[in-house]
Formats: structure tokens, sequence, C-alpha cells
């Protein structure tokens, strides 16, 4: 699965494309379908405003805290209906509290793909596609118990069909188990949509009812069905179809070749196909509202450009932005807003000038936020802010600005609910977190090469810090002293709350 991922480089940034939510079919599906979702930083004070904002708490300055650990704090139990936060890595899936306690682990499986998508709306059960010595299963682990249902087995491969990269089976394999393969209907969460190959040679659309028990197949065609997407309204699950053909060249990756789009209708089993991108991968931005979405085309002269909303029922597109843009849109839950960079691209009349550019709803002419390109621009679920690497992180509407400690050194941003910020800074290969509250200075919390960070969502004053062992420290306002309150058995990816 192409997954946003922060890349630490001391100098310089991967750009890679994230997916955030999905999208999948096949070509040829809709006849025979079954019926049944900084720049170098002065000593300026954060967060900075663009062009100006009254300043948030004014605390005062905090003195440094000693970056020595204190000795591991005694959890006194899990939460039993939350919340908590939930950590996937090396060492499988775990579960805490809000403040860190009582890391518990709750699944082994090394998983791949955004864990947001795996959970639930009401966040008692996790979907997840693992792979056994067979092929893939897909498997429900309920949350917090970590009990464990094997739903079905998606796709039977034996080594010799594995051991050859590019058999048919192999590309199956890749479509179920590289993109984000599941997602639940919003809402009740009572329907689970993923990407399976039970019925066919090629990865298909499913639809799993969890108080029936009952699958339904619902496309069905030659094309690799990849990343399901439910419409918020539960009506519609979007989903993209794609290839692999020749040339591969060496390893082989994801897609080469987009088929198309279509929608299925829940509850006739309906196919609606959709305008495809001028594109080879799926360009998916998100939900617009509850039957549109946003998607974009690629060509090699102007990179990304022609933003454009599509209706699901009428299979119709319109054009939002006929301008061309330098990385994938990044788009806000809050108010609707999409943040991206522009660029003088040379040969391509409707380019934006170099900067980070802020489209609110409604508009079709975005606003300069930086004069600046930023090499990465994505959403922060848990920091409620969009993220412009290596410039700044940018609030929904553009008013605040919170810059990082060291420009172009700063990763893992983390903002808390009371404006508290958290980066991790690499210099000379040696890593440090690092926090400041609105009004004092950046101090250095502890010393190591952090993985994760993410502050509590019961207070927003407790900061944890997942390095790069598998340690879990905990740091809490006032002195940010650091304490260890556990081990997550491995290098962390990824660090989300559980409501």
């Amino acid at each position: 699965m192409i997954q946003s991922k922060w890349m630490r480089k001391p100098v310089g940034f991967v750009l890679f494309f994230c997916l955030t939510m999905g999208c999948t079919i096949l070509t040829g599906r809709g006849a025979a379908q079954v019926p049944s979702t900084q720049v170098p930083l002065t000593a300026a004070s954060a967060p900075t405003a663009l062009p100006s904002v009254s300043p948030a708490v004014q605390l005062p300055t905090i003195p440094a805290a000693s970056p020595v650990p204190t000795k591991p704090a005694a959890p006194a139990s899990l939460n039993a209906h939350g919340p908590y936060i939930l950590f996937k890595g090396q060492g499988g899936i775990w579960i805490t509290n809000p403040d860190g306690g009582f890391a518990t682990r709750i699944s082994a499986y090394d998983v791949q793909g955004d864990l947001r998508h795996a959970i639930s709306p009401a966040g008692d059960k996790m979907a997840l596609v693992v792979s056994t010595e067979q092929g893939l299963d897909l498997v429900l682990v309920t949350i917090p118990s970590g009990e464990t249902e094997t739903i079905t087995h998606l796709i039977r491969i034996s080594p010799e069909e594995k051991a050859n990269a590019v058999s048919a089976k192999s590309f199956v394999l890749y479509a179920i188990r590289d993109y984000d393969s599941v997602a639940w209907q919003p809402g009740r969460g009572d329907l689970l949509a993923f990407i399976g190959a039970m019925k066919g040679p090629s990865a298909d659309l499913y639809l799993y009812d969890t108080h029936s028990k009952e699958i339904k197949q619902l496309t069905n065609g030659p094309s690799q069905a990849v990343l399901p997407a439910w419409s918020p309204d539960g009506k519609y699950i979007l989903h993209f179809g794609v290839s692999w053909v020749q040339p591969l060249g060496g390893a082989i990756g994801n897609a080469n070749q987009l088929d198309g789009a279509w929608s299925v209708q829940v509850s006739d089993g309906k196919v609606i196909t959709l305008p495809k991108p001028v594109s080879t991968y799926p360009t998916f931005v998100g939900w617009q509202d509850a039957s549109h979405f946003l998607i974009y085309d690629v060509d090699e002269t102007c990179s990304r450009n022609t933003l454009r909303s599509v209706d699901v029922p009428s299979g119709k597109s319109a054009a939002l932005m006929k301008k061309s843009f330098y990385t994938g849109i990044a788009l806000s839950p809050q108010n609707g807003a999409l943040l991206f960079s522009g660029n003088d691209a040379a040969g391509c009349p409707n380019a934006l000038g170099d900067g980070v550019y802020l489209l609110l709803p409604g508009q079709t002419t975005p606003t300069k936020l930086l004069d600046k390109i930023a090499y990465e621009g994505r959403w922060l679920p848990e920091s409620g802010v969009f993220l412009a690497y290596p410039e700044a992180l940018i609030s929904a509407d553009g008013s605040t600005r919170y810059e990082p400690p060291v420009y172009e050194a700063s990763y893992n941003p983390a903002v808390s609910t009371k404006g508290y910020q958290a980066w991790e800074v690499i210099q000379n290969q040696q890593g440090r977190a690092m926090v400041r509250i609105p009004g004092g200075e950046w101090q250095k919390v502890m010393d190591g090469m952090v993985k994760q960070l993410i502050w509590d969502s019961a207070t927003g004053e407790t900061l944890l810090i997942a390095l790069e062992d598998g340690s879990l420290y905990a740091a809490s306002f006032p002195d940010f002293t650091p304490r260890l309150v556990g081990n997550l058995g491995g290098v962390v990816d990824q660090a989300i709350w559980l409501p």
C-alpha cells in the first residue's frame, strides 16, 4: 500500500504519494454483478500568524527539563471502554491508556496500511489483512480484548506461485496486500467492504455483514480492485481497478496502469462507471460531501493538474480548479479545505507559482500562504493541522502557522489540543524530542531516535514518545520530565487516537 509516512533525512526529503482513502475495481465489471466505504527559525513564538493571529494561551516559560528518564510509572489498568491510543509497528498492534499507561499488545500481526481504515466506527473492532503460509486472511480483532476471528481466506497462493513475482496470482496478492483493502460503512459500522479473490482469478470487491456473517461479492472482472472507500452517507462504495503490465522493470512495485473507477450502490448492487483520472495510479483526494469526491489528473509536463469533483449518482465530473500543482492534495475533514504546493513548471501554461496554497470550499482560486514549495503536504488528524514539510504546520483555515524548531531537520510533529508542539530533531545523526508551549521556548525532553510522537487525547498535556527500540516514554506538563511507561516490541510506524 502507498502510505504517507514520515521519512527521516537530516537534509532533504523523500517525496512520496500518499493515498488516504480508498477506491477499487476492474475493467469490464458492469454486466455480471452480484447485488447485495521551517525556514531557519529565530526565537519566534508559536503559533505564528498568517497573516496575523492572537497568541493562543500565554503561559510562563518552562525551565529546561532533565533529559534523563525517570523510573517507570507503574500502570494501574487498561481503561474498560476507552479512550485509548493505538500503536502499529513491527511488534504488532498495541493499545494504551491516553497517558501511555498499561501498554497491551492486542495483535501480533505486522499490518501494512493506515490503521485508521481498519478501525470500526464504534472503535470496538479492527479489520486486518494478514499474511499466512497459505496466502492472505481477513481477520477481525476485538478492542480492547484482542480476541481474533478469521472471517475468510482472501487468497490461497502456493510457494511456487509466490516465488514467481510476475505470476497471475502474485499480482492479485499485491493488490490485496499492498493497498488499503478494508473500509467500514460510516455510522454503525454493520458492514465491512474488503478486497478478496475467493471466487475468481482477480481481486474483487466484497461485502461482509457483521450481524448475519454473510459475505457478498459485488464486482468481478479482469482488473485488480483496490482501495475501497465508502461515501459519507454509507450508500456507495468507491473503488479503482489497476493492472501490472509490461514493461515492469526490476523490483515489482505498485500497479503501473489505472483501468478505471467505479462505485457500487449498496442497496441494490448497481455498479456505476465513474470518470477515470488521466493517470497511471488512483488520485483519490477525499469526499467533498455525501455524493461527491475529488480527483485530479497527472501528466509528465504539468505534474498534477485539473482538480475535479465527481458526482457519484450521475457519474459526471466538473473541474474545480484548472491549475497545476506540485504535490498531492491534502484534505482537511474540519472544513473541507485543500492544501498543496505550486511550482513554476516549465512548459505548463496554468502552473501556480512556487509556494504553499490553500483552497477553501467554494473557491476556484487558491490563496497563497507561503512563498516556498512544500515537498509534502498531508493532514494530521490527531494534531488537527496540515503538515507542509519542511516549512510549517498550518491550521485548516490557514490563519495559524506552527514553525519547527530546526528547519529541514525536524520530523514527526504533533500538536496537542492545548496548542503544545512536539517535534523530533535529527542533527549529526543524533535525535532528540523537543516541546514548546504557547509563549514559551523550545526545550529538550530527551535524546533518542524517535519513531512516533502523540499527545494524550484526554488532557492534551502528556506527550508520548515511541523510540526506535520500541520503548515508550511519557512526558507531562509543566516540567516534561520523561518517564518510561512501557515497550511496544519494536519500531512503531503509526500512533492514533481511539475514542
